[in-house]
This record gives structure tokens, C-alpha cells and sequence, in this order.
């Protein structure tokens, strides 16, 4: 199970007297689902198969079962229920702006925490594109969903610095627009 997608299937133990023409597993937000909802077509026979399912929202609970056609009709396996992982966190980072020689202001904002609360923010800057926290320098300016600025210090004079907000869920972190 991931954000979007999760992989599922099932095991077609009879046919019930007639060739399975159409199996898959069929998903919906709400319980019993049929093929009328959304379905995967994971071929025929009565065998054992694997089904990915796609086009998932994020920290969303759906309920799935698996099918099988023939000319009797529609069987359906037992219903599983599931919940996808949460967002990351969507953030935008804010103009930086030089305050010295060596030191700068930025700082961000965050829109959505994802569906998990924040456990960390701030900015990450370097002197190539795309800085990521951890590898780079960055500030930590708590946790939560308000805007922050954040000082940027150590930089060397008449030099250009990549600068990115960034916000931490428990899913993972996000990273606003690059800011130069």
C-alpha cells in the first residue's frame, strides 16, 4: 500500500462448473464493492493473481474484493479493507533576501500537512540546485503548520545560494520551489 497505489489479488480455487471468462479485484470507499465500482481485468481461468491497483487517494480507507466471471455469473472473495499512506506535506517557500555579506532571510509557508502533523521545518540551502536537509545547511524552525522565516548564516560573500522550504510528516518530506 502506498499513496496512490496498492497491490492485491486473489485465488480462484472452483470455476464453479464454467470457465472463469474475467477476474480481478474491484474497490470502492465504501463496503461491498462490485465490478460497477472500480476493477482491475487480471485475465482469465481459475488460478492465483496479482492485481495493482492505481488512481488511489492519499490516507484514504477503501474496501476491496476480488472477482471472478463465468456464465453463471459474478463470484466475489471475502472484503479486505485497507487505508493508503498519508500526503506529504505541501509547502512554498518564501523570498529570500540577503540581511549582510553573509547571512540571509527566508523561510516558508505550509498549505497542507499531508493528513500527519508536522514534525519539522525550515529552510535547507547550497551552492547547487535542489538542497535537501541532511546534506546541506538548513534551519529548524519547529514543527506545526504556521509560516516561519528562518536565518540563513555561514554563506560566503558574492556568492549564489540555492535556498528550498521544506516540512517533515510522517510520510516524508517536501520540498517548496527553489529560491535563489
Amino acid at each position: 500500500i502506498n499513496i496512490t497505489t496498492a497491490l492485491s489479488g486473489g485465488n480462484i480455487t472452483s470455476n464453479g462448473g464454467a470457465a472463469i471468462t474475467a477476474r480481478g479485484v474491484c474497490w470502492s470507499t465504501t463496503p461491498n464493492p462490485t465490478i460497477s465500482n472500480s476493477k482491475t481485468n487480471d485475465g482469465t481461468g481459475a488460478s492465483t493473481f496479482t492485481s495493482n491497483i492505481a488512481g488511489l487517494t492519499g490516507n484514504t480507507t477503501y474496501y476491496v474484493r476480488a472477482y471472478a466471471k463465468n456464465t453463471e455469473g459474478i463470484g466475489y472473495g471475502q472484503e479486505v479493507q485497507f487505508k493508503t499512506n498519508l500526503l506529504l506535506p505541501v509547502v512554498t517557500t518564501a523570498d529570500v533576501s540577503p540581511t549582510s555579506a553573509t547571512t540571509g532571510s527566508g523561510g516558508g509557508s505550509i498549505a497542507s500537512d499531508g493528513g500527519s502533523a508536522i514534525t519539522a521545518k525550515g529552510v535547507c540551502w547550497g551552492l547547487t540546485s535542489n538542497p535537501v536537509i541532511g546534506s546541506n545547511n538548513f534551519t529548524s524552525n519547529g514543527t506545526g503548520t504556521a509560516s516561519f522565516t528562518s536565518n540563513i548564516t555561514g554563506l560566503t560573500a558574492n556568492t549564489t545560494y540555492h535556498v528550498r522550504a521544506y516540512a517533515t510528516n510522517n510520510t516524508g518530506t517536501a520540498y517548496g520551489e527553489e529560491e535563489s
